[in-house]
């Protein structure tokens, strides 16, 4: 079963959900991050986070999710789009063990306290402002704190989840999730129904964990509520960086500390935080660029 997203919405139209699976980019990013065990749970579950909060958006938008807490990890931020591309890094505390280790947090999440900001924005339209809102972190559990997230700045009442397995390696084993949200109109009764079913939904890790159609969690959510399935899109990961772009971040640095890089090292190198990739100038390339700049 390749990564997906399905959408759907209740013939009535007052209730739409999304299901997600990327178990294998969940995998595949966080082994090129060098994330296990806790770390490598927390950057999935903010990759499916980032899925569901781009389930919604428009063609050529951005979300980005920003989560920074004091709990396990320091920071995550996941670049999603309406194409069902992703891309994302992870910070870890540093007070925190970094492999092999797992904890109970049922307690307390392993967020911790902090914030979420979510960034909307088109990167096609140069100058136009994007959409921030930001919440306090009031869980720790990143699906109850997107829920909260929805109701506090897009008024939506929404039921979010999220499940992230770890092998014996501590490695992705499986990750996705949902969110169902109550549209204008729906009546009471619709809404007590789903959030009843939801809440007695006890085997979302096992559902996940099966390399299966995620229609098969919608179908639990929705049961005798009939509904349509309105998309089905491949997920995967794709970062958006290029030569070009570190070129003219290059750039802006300036001739005086282009000259110090060249004379100190000799060469200039940008690694992506986002895919890893490591961009090289060497000396010909950075005496070119300060000759650039000096002209400018």
């Amino acid at each position: 079963m390749t990564d997906v997203w399905q959408k759907c919405i209740s013939s009535s139209g007052t209730i739409r959900g999304v299901a997600i699976r990327c178990t294998d980019l969940a995998r595949d990013l966080a082994d090129k991050h060098e994330l296990t065990g806790e770390n490598a749970r927390a950057f999935a579950e903010a990759l499916v986070g980032g899925f569901i909060l781009s389930s919604y958006t428009k063609e050529g938008e951005r979300m980005n999710l920003n989560i920074k807490g004091d709990g396990w990890v320091k920071q995550a931020l996941v670049d999603a789009y309406a194409d069902g591309t992703i891309r994302g890094y992870l910070v870890p505390n540093p007070a925190q063990p970094s492999t092999g280790v797992t904890f109970d947090f049922s307690n307390e999440g392993p967020w911790g306290k902090g914030l979420l900001s979510v960034l909307r924005k088109r990167d096609d339209q140069v100058g136009a402002e994007p959409y921030i809102g930001t919440v306090p972190l009031l869980t720790g559990h990143l699906a109850k704190d997107l829920a909260f997230y929805w109701l506090q700045s897009e008024q939506v009442p929404s039921a979010v989840g999220i499940s992230v397995n770890l092998d014996w390696e501590g490695r992705v084993a499986s990750a996705g999730g949902f969110i169902v949200q109550a549209m204008p109109g729906a009546t009471d009764e619709e809404i007590a129904g789903i959030e009843a079913r939801v809440v007695s939904m006890t085997d979302l890790a096992k559902e996940v964990s099966i390399d299966r159609d995620p229609v098969h969690i919608l179908s639990q959510i929705f049961q005798d509520m009939a509904f349509v399935i309105l998309e089905k899109k491949q997920l995967k990961a794709q970062c958006r960086c290029s030569w070009d772009r570190v070129r003219r971040a290059l750039v802006l640095i300036g001739p005086d500390e282009l000259q110090s890089i060249l004379d100190d090292i000799g060469e200039a190198s940008v690694k992506c935080e986002f895919c890893t990739t490591d961009y090289k100038a060497d000396r010909a390339e950075l005496e070119k660029l300060i000759a650039e700049t000096k002209a400018d």
